[in-house]
């Protein structure tokens, strides 16, 4: 799947996990946005055979969520959402995409459905739709007011995860445009690129209005020096 797959199924995934952090949960999206293309961060040659598979996930998830652990001490519902998004992955690229799930011992890839096919985009775009409908439901312009509440640590966090989403996001909507071709597809790849541009937006207004804030609350202190 592309990203707005893997961010749609991800999301209707772990919606227990969203609901529950009502306060965090622009920060939940964030970790949701990042975690749901995990594998796909190290996509080339062998390296994807061993980003998806049961190894690679593991050891990508150490790789990534730890230094965040580390650095942001995220609660336990975040963690248990970022790892549930990681394992979707798999899951989603099983049905459309392929996987090998006990590479390096056994390197036989599985696949249902073919990857960027016209299924693919279809199914991707009607997935996107209903996981927009959700996230309506959210009340994201509350998750959005949410972020002014947030500490140092829960902001931090949320930088390094909107910004991860918007370079990966923009990236591969690029190589969408330049692979994704066939008869029939116009109005569907161009709602699927659509999505690609909704999911940049929302991390991007994620990651500027805790730029912003972080900047406000500076320019008072000087002021009060």
């Amino acid at each position: 799947m592309w990203f707005p797959g893997h961010l749609a199924f991800s999301l209707l995934l772990c919606l227990p996990f969203i609901v529950y952090m009502k306060r965090e949960r622009a920060l939940a999206l964030s970790f949701l946005g990042v975690f749901a293309l995990l594998p796909d961060y190290i996509h080339l040659g062998d390296l994807r055979g061993f980003s998806h598979s049961f190894l690679g996930l593991g050891a990508m998830l150490l790789m990534f969520l730890l230094p965040l652990i580390i650095a942001f001490r995220p609660r336990l519902a975040l963690i248990l959402l970022a790892i549930t998004a990681a394992a979707s992955h798999l899951l989603a690229d099983t049905y459309i995409g392929t996987v090998t799930p006990f590479y390096p011992w056994d390197d036989t890839w599985l696949q249902v459905h073919a990857f960027n096919s016209a299924f693919d985009i279809r199914t991707e775009v009607v997935l996107f739709g209903v996981a927009a409908i959700a996230v309506t439901a959210l009340r994201p312009l509350e998750a959005l007011r949410n972020i002014d509440d947030y500490d140092v640590r829960e902001r931090g966090a949320l930088i390094v995860t909107s910004a991860l989403v918007i370079a990966m996001a923009g990236l591969q909507a690029v190589y969408f445009l330049i692979v994704s071709q066939g008869p029939g597809l116009d109005l569907f790849r161009s709602l699927l690129l659509a999505a690609f541009a909704v999911s940049v937006l929302f991390s991007s207004v994620f990651f500027i209005k805790t730029l912003v804030k972080k900047q406000h609350s500076k320019s008072i202190s000087i002021v009060v020096k």
